[in-house]
């Protein structure tokens, strides 16, 4: 704990020293520079850019004037010191979300382990038809159909790449359908699904992870339950489905009246 105070001391007095250089060599000539600018502008007997600098710049070697140092090195300092700041957060935060998602991964072999639940769904795939060995557009319904399950409930996992056995089966023949085949552009996919069939606003909601499983990439989407009531779009009717058991349900109008009142009120 001690060396890491230390270092992060020792870090936020480079960017200060740093700072006091910039202030000095880089904000300095770039104010003399507007200066000149300004009085080039209404003076006629205004010197040369080139007279104007060097004739103010000297001035920063001459003892007299080694106040002119002073303030814009504490000008850097503070320059620096905010910009020192803002990279500890950054870095601080990047440190707890790493460690947050390799959290959310280990939870993965555990969850395949337990098998479909009220809180967790397998899927084979996104839109790869595994019986037909084709794509199948549909498919990315059954994967709406499942999310908006979790959102209308309490929220849940829904783990892809593995079949109802637990087994896992990869991702790479999604992946295959995939204009840029890699593991963001499967996430950006399973976005777009959110998107389309459920609601732009929701996608803030789910968060996908990806992990290996005897050797094969599977990914878990975490999913949060939604501020508000969740229909999916299936032509010219929304239909209400909510999480029940190891499986998804759909309501009738008057059981997703009653729940959604029960849920969001």
């Amino acid at each position: 704990m001690v060396r890491f105070a230390s270092s992060r001391i020792s870090l936020m007095t480079a960017y200060l020293l740093l700072g006091a250089v910039v202030g000095v060599f880089i904000i300095h000539p770039l104010n003399l520079m507007v200066v000149w600018w300004e009085l080039s502008r209404f003076s006629e007997t205004a010197p040369t850019f080139v007279e104007f600098m060097r004739a103010r710049l000297w001035l920063l070697i001459i003892p007299r004037h080694f106040d002119i140092v002073i303030a814009y090195s504490m000008v850097g300092a503070i320059v620096g010191l905010a910009f020192g700041l803002f990279t500890r957060n950054y870095m601080t935060t990047a440190k707890a979300y790493r460690s947050l998602r390799e959290e959310q991964i280990a939870f993965i072999p555990d969850f395949i382990r337990q098998g479909e639940t009220d809180r967790v769904e397998f899927k084979s795939s996104i839109r790869w038809d595994m019986n037909e060995n084709r794509i199948n557009r549909s498919l990315e319904k059954v994967i709406a159909k499942t999310i908006a399950g979790f959102f209308n409930a309490e929220g849940g996992y829904l783990i892809i790449g593995i079949n109802d056995a637990g087994e896992p089966l990869g991702l790479d023949k999604d992946l295959s359908t995939l204009r840029h085949p890699d593991l963001d552009s499967f996430e950006r996919t399973l976005n777009d699904i959110v998107t389309k069939s459920l609601g732009g606003d929701l996608c803030p909601y789910i968060h996908t992870v990806f992990a290996k499983i005897e050797d094969k990439d599977v990914a878990m989407v975490i999913i949060r339950p939604a501020p508000r009531a969740v229909h999916l779009e299936e032509g010219k009717s929304s239909i209400f489905y909510v999480r029940s058991g190891n499986s998804t349900r759909q309501l009738d109008v008057r059981e997703a009246l009653d729940y959604a009142r029960s849920r969001w009120t």
